[in-house]
């Protein structure tokens, strides 16, 4: 069996999201861009339709989730806890 490799621990995310909340030259969009598709599963060519909308934030122990169109349908994803601090993150930075 293969193991799947290590993106990015929670914590690590959560450091990355502190320093890019603290620096404008910090971007999120490529560590996000990678963990929803890494980790999630997300094609690359949903990536750049993602609206602040789509995001749905983690409420009572159940998990952030994405919809997204692919082709004709709408689709959900749930989010890990890096996904979630990296898109939540990155949402705070770009608002």
């Amino acid at each position: 069996m293969t193991e799947q490799p290590q993106i990015m621990s929670a914590e690590q995310a959560g450091a990355l999201v502190g320093g890019a909340l603290a620096d404008d030259g910090l971007d999120l969009a490529v560590p996000l861009a990678l963990s929803l598709a890494l980790r999630e599963g997300l094609p690359n060519r949903v990536l750049s339709g993602l609206s602040r909308g789509d995001y749905h934030p983690a409420v009572d122990g159940v998990p952030g989730s994405l919809t997204y169109r692919d082709g004709d349908q709408v689709r959900v994803v749930a989010l890990s806890p890096q996904s979630e601090l990296l898109l939540s993150g990155y949402l705070s930075a770009s608002a």
